[in-house]
């Protein structure tokens, strides 16, 4: 019984020197993730992958119907048709049609011409998205429902827009105005369910290496 006594107490007087000779362990710290560097010139590319670059050729300026109104809504759906591959649908729709348009009258053409879309009225900012996506663009009502213009791009400072007044050039209005106009205008856009152009192939080149010539010459 002392014995064990004994024992017990020399066992708890060696835990504790080795305690307060063993320095504290620090907390293992995680292995640092890898960081990947980017260039500039690839998040450009990547950053204008959902941008609707529509070509030069295809834009139409917005013309006068015969009752005298501008056509804004039928040329930025001639443009996404175009854009869009269907240039047939798109020629046919701007011989066709002109003046003001109300969203009524536009899906009830739509539907007897045969083309598929889609829309929203209520300003839903997730069609938006949607439509920049999967590269359809969208047209979008502004200036208090008296204009459309057509949305190709949208990121988190900026609205990317191709006005049919203006079609030579992309606009860039401020995010936060654009979308309050848009939803002040009542909140429609559509777009034909259509399939884009691919977007343009690129390639990055490894600077860090130079390439080595497989059969280098000797003197």
């Amino acid at each position: 019984m002392w014995q064990v006594t004994i024992s017990r107490h020399v066992f708890a007087a060696l835990l504790t020197a080795a305690v307060a000779v063993v320095p504290a362990l620090a907390p293992v710290a995680p292995a640092a993730a890898t960081v990947w560097r980017v260039a500039p010139a690839v998040r450009q590319i990547i950053h204008t992958l959902r941008q609707i670059d529509i070509p030069s050729a295809y834009r139409r300026k917005n013309w006068t119907g015969d009752r005298g109104e501008g056509s804004c809504v039928h040329a930025a759906l001639v443009h996404l048709l175009h854009w869009q591959g269907n240039h047939s649908a798109a020629e046919r729709w701007a011989a066709r049609f002109g003046n003001g348009e109300t969203a009524q009258g536009l899906a009830a053409k739509l539907e007897q011409a045969g083309l598929r879309f889609a829309e929203t009225r209520t300003g839903d900012e997730a069609f938006l998205a949607w439509a920049l996506r999967t590269r359809r663009g969208a047209a979008v009502v502004v200036q208090n429902g008296a204009h459309m213009v057509n949305l190709v791009g949208l990121d988190r400072h900026s609205a990317h827009i191709l006005d049919s007044n203006f079609p030579e050039r992309i606009e860039r209005w401020p995010r936060a105005a654009f979308l309050r106009d848009w939803k002040q205008s009542g909140g429609w856009a559509f777009t034909p369910v259509g399939t884009p152009s691919p977007p343009a192939p690129w390639v990055v080149k490894d600077k860090t290496h130079p390439r080595r010539d497989p059969n280098p010459k000797t003197n």
